[in-house]
């Protein structure tokens, strides 16, 4: 049997619910006059019981007289960061790595725009992290992904997008990445074969003195020849900026 997808249009009558099951999330949803009780249990598993009575224990959404739902994947609202101690790029080397970003399912009434969103949740617990100095970071969601080398070799997961990154070690010594911070706000989501997949981040790492140029794009071989949009960034800006993207922990102990 095809699995069903957790995204796409919802039909329901006054009086209906449904339970939308995928892996350890389930979202409840009951229709009611002119609203819809939600409702997301977390930790669930495949063949869990949950009595479709309990859905009005979440919130109610008086959204209007139409029946229709659609849900829809989005990137988190808050730059993500990858830790890793298991990456080193020599001086003048390119590297195309990729890492998977936990999606955000968005609930929409009627028709997908901004003013009939009702809700967002996440299909995975994300934590919240700081990038950057004590004084001068800035709030970000943790990133718990290991980090993959062919892209083929990640499963399709309704769950997370893929997310290609290519760092150019523009110095003249080894870059060990400890800290990345990827900007998903300011990125696109693409749906491509059977994965969804951000858009491309492309950085140059000139030194720890220096800002770092970013810039996100797309690519024939990872988002095909015509761009299947399913998601807008939540924050654009200029493709091309310079940032502080990379972060390294100072060591506070000397040796005598």
């Amino acid at each position: 049997m095809a699995k069903v997808s957790i995204y796409g249009r919802k039909q329901l009558n006054p009086g209906e619910s449904e339970l939308i099951h995928h892996s350890t999330f389930t979202l409840g949803i009951k229709r009611n006059d002119e609203g819809w009780y939600l409702k997301a249990f977390d930790d669930t598993y495949d063949g869990q019981e949950i009595a479709t009575s309990e859905i009005i224990d979440g919130t109610y959404y008086h959204s209007g007289k139409s029946n229709k739902l659609i849900l829809a994947p989005a990137l988190p609202e808050k730059p993500m960061v990858f830790k890793s101690s298991r990456i080193i790029i020599s001086p003048k080397q390119r590297l195309t790595f990729f890492v998977k970003i936990p999606l955000i399912l968005q609930v929409y009434a009627s028709k997908k725009q901004d003013e009939t969103l009702l809700a967002e949740f996440p299909l995975q617990q994300i934590s919240n992290t700081w990038f950057g100095e004590p004084v001068n970071g800035e709030v970000a969601f943790a990133l718990e992904s290991e980090h993959y080398l062919d892209f083929k070799t990640i499963e399709a997961d309704e769950q997370f997008a893929i997310c290609p990154i290519t760092i150019y070690n523009n110095d003249n010594a080894a870059l060990e990445l400890e800290r990345l911070i990827i900007r998903v706000d300011q990125m696109h989501l693409v749906k491509h074969s059977n994965h969804l997949v951000t858009s491309q981040v492309k950085l140059e790492y000139k030194g720890k003195d220096y800002l770092s140029s970013v810039n996100y794009g797309f690519s024939k071989a990872y988002h095909g020849e015509n761009h299947d949009i399913v998601a807008k960034p939540r924050n654009p800006e200029g493709k091309s900026m310079l940032k502080i993207n990379f972060h390294f922990i100072k060591n506070i102990y000397r040796s005598e």
